[in-house]
């Protein structure tokens, strides 16, 4: 499990294409990697990965082609940094919400209006459009997020100037594809509602 805080975002990422889907390698900090194991998860762009190999500046992963269909690890633009936060342990405090790194869909940006208010608007894909609700969580490209306005087509996220600063995000133009991971509490709630009404 994930809190939905991007820890760092890398600008070194490379991949290459394997029979299985990609391997890709991400540079970090020192810092980073302090107290990493082989076999632990990383979210990549909020998707959870599990750590191949490393050495104290690189992190490796590999990607099977079910993951690459369902998130934007196989748009990756290398000159964009990619999101990364290490998974939590027991007693770590939760400042988003809880994540877990599963991508539920992919979504359009419409538009990223950074103005007074940095308004990210993203197409609402109908598989998960039960699961946005108005001042509700959504993970976008890993990061924990509000919703402010959701309509049939789409929804928006305010973006605080010190998560555009310190994520990927700053880097988004119209028309980017972005990880989406509904809030877990409220799949549960609507899926089991669904369930006692048929």
């Amino acid at each position: 499990m994930f809190s939905g805080i991007v820890q760092e975002y890398s600008k070194s990422v490379s991949k290459e294409t394997k029979s299985y889907g990609i391997s890709l390698s991400v540079g970090v900090s020192k810092k980073f990697t302090k107290g990493l194991k082989k076999g632990d998860s990383i979210a990549v762009n909020g998707v959870c990965l599990t750590v191949k190999r490393f050495n104290p500046e690189k992190v490796f992963f590999d990607v099977i082609h079910e993951s690459l269909k369902l998130t934007n690890l196989d748009y990756l633009n290398l000159k964009v940094p990619v999101n990364l936060e290490r998974s939590l342990k027991l007693g770590d405090e939760i400042g988003g919400h809880l994540v877990s790194g599963h991508i539920h869909a992919k979504g359009k940006v419409i538009s990223f209006n950074k103005a007074k208010e940095n308004l990210l608007k993203i197409e609402l894909p109908s598989s998960i459009s039960n699961f946005i609700l108005k001042k509700g969580y959504v993970a976008i490209n890993g990061i924990s997020l509000t919703v402010v306005k959701v309509t049939k087509k789409s929804f928006v996220i305010s973006i605080i100037p010190e998560t555009l600063k310190n994520t990927n995000l700053k880097y988004v133009n119209e028309g980017d594809l972005l990880n989406i991971e509904a809030d877990q509490q409220t799949v549960t709630i609507v899926e089991t509602l669904k369930k006692l009404r048929q």
